[in-house]
């Protein structure tokens, strides 16, 4: 990996939205302009990728609710209209069907599953592997949609496997394109677990961070890893009308500048 193709992948964590249990009733296109906004702001500091997701949605379903799915369609194609970016989508807890779908629909070009293969305990239950219903959805839609998948994702405990067993499971058996790790500890754990997975999975398969990276720890993370994926990090409050701070993100542009040009 050179880091003229390291992926910045920034996440616009929408209000709830129609469908949730928490919905407030805020107008969809008023949340539509402000996730513009701020997806602006984010290709301007320098992410070269953009994730639109549903995170607000609290409890958060598995599968989310129809009314979910169609106002997180009308979002994610006014941000994939107003931006020059590769874009993602990420629907509720371990929606993969529904993020295939929606992605198809907008262009975008890549969905996160947390989920694709075995089975987690989360808040809401059993999470079962998706990849199947994925995969159908791909050969449905004739998508070319690349899945990227998490390795024991960070919001429930995976019941079976080693996080190597888990990655080469997504591959093998859910056909992704992208393995995401995410340690509660923080980077430097991922980082750890990334330079092993590198020893075991096929050549060239990108490993991501998927969590837990701050400006700081920039350096390591473009040094050890294929990508990274910043949400929280990146909000200007803690609330459900959190934005994204520009000077945050401004921030983690120049980390990857001047990387680039180091």
């Amino acid at each position: 990996m050179t880091i003229a193709n390291f992926r910045l992948i920034g996440v616009l964590h929408l209000p709830p939205l129609p469908g949730a249990a928490n919905y407030e009733g805020r107008n969809v296109r008023d949340i539509a302009e402000s996730a513009v906004q701020d997806a602006i702001v984010l290709v301007e500091s320098g992410f070269t990728h953009i994730m639109v997701q549903d995170a607000s949605d609290n409890p958060q379903p598995t599968r989310a609710a129809v009314p979910t799915i169609a106002a997180l369609s009308v979002v994610g194609a006014c941000v994939a209209s107003a931006i020059d970016a590769t874009l993602g989508v990420v629907v509720g807890h371990n929606d993969g069907p529904a993020a295939v779908a929606i992605a198809h629909s907008i262009g975008a070009a890549f969905v996160r599953v947390k989920v694709l293969t075995g089975v987690s305990v989360g808040p809401s239950g059993f999470i079962e592997g998706c990849a199947v219903d994925v995969a159908a959805m791909k050969r449905l839609l004739g998508s070319q949609v690349e899945v990227w998948a998490d390795a024991h994702e960070a919001t429930s405990v995976s019941l079976a496997g080693s996080r190597e067993w888990a990655a080469r499971e997504a591959l093998a058996f859910g056909a992704a394109d992208a393995i995401i790790v995410t340690e509660d500890d923080g980077v430097p754990t991922a980082l750890a677990s990334i330079a092993n997975l590198r020893r075991t999975l096929p050549h060239g398969v990108p490993l991501l961070i998927g969590g837990r990276a701050t400006v700081e720890t920039m350096p390591e993370v473009l040094a050890g890893s294929d990508g990274v994926i910043v949400g929280s990090a990146l909000k200007d409050s803690s609330g459900y009308s959190a934005r994204v701070d520009p000077l945050v993100a401004a921030r983690f542009g120049v980390a990857l500048r001047q990387r680039s040009f180091a």
